[in-house]
């Protein structure tokens, strides 16, 4: 057997195998900063995904008569301080009357007897008026503002339902009960009363 390799050169076999061993040794940093890598990708993925799944939404409270009601806020247009509507013919009582605001007229609804048949007509305690975005320019006559929370759509969609079309859901928010509202239904809740009325009559 040859051994002059012991004292000399070395075989090309032996060289290959102490290069590819040199090279896996410096290829660790980079797999190990490969892996980390991924590991932020994928946090910063689940991260993102959780949040696309349970997105917040800005909810304005307010109060009309005896209720705390809820709007999501992209629906409201502005707020303006109370002033008192141009009264239209053979409207019903629910519809208070109309208001020009920001160059838009708005039909303003009573709101308090929406939610309530029972509730006075002629109640009078409306302190500011919610313009409403849309192509039916309703607005909302409202008692005072509240604070305006962040709610999980979860939440949202997870609400309470309740029998009235008009209402979307109730919540429980810090030992309240509010009302969320569905805008859609506001000008059929308010022609339907209308029409009740008609054939009660």
């Amino acid at each position: 057997m040859d051994h002059s390799w012991f004292f000399g050169s070395v075989p090309d076999d032996v060289l290959a195998a102490e290069e590819l061993s040199r090279l896996e040794w410096s290829l660790i940093p980079f797999q190990c900063d490969l892996r980390m890598n991924n590991e932020q990708i994928q946090d910063q993925y689940f991260s993102e995904r959780a949040q696309a799944v349970t997105p917040a939404r800005s909810v304005q409270l307010f109060r009309t008569a005896s209720f705390l009601c809820g709007i999501v806020e992209n629906e409201i247009a502005t707020v303006a301080p109370w002033r008192e509507p141009t009264p239209l013919p053979q409207a019903p009582p629910t519809v208070l009357g109309v208001v020009s605001i920001q160059g838009r007229m708005l039909t303003v609804l009573n709101l308090a007897l929406l939610l309530d048949g029972s509730a006075d007509s002629n109640y009078q305690a409306h302190q500011n008026i919610l313009a409403l975005r849309g192509d039916e320019q309703l607005a909302l006559a409202v008692a005072d503002l509240a604070e305006t929370i962040e709610i999980d759509e979860v939440i949202l969609d997870g609400a309470k339902k309740s029998s009235e079309s008009l209402v979307s859901g109730v919540i429980n928010h810090k030992g309240a009960e509010i009302t969320i509202l569905n805008v859609k239904e506001l000008f059929p809740s308010a022609i339907q009363g209308r029409e009740r009325r008609r054939r009660r009559f």
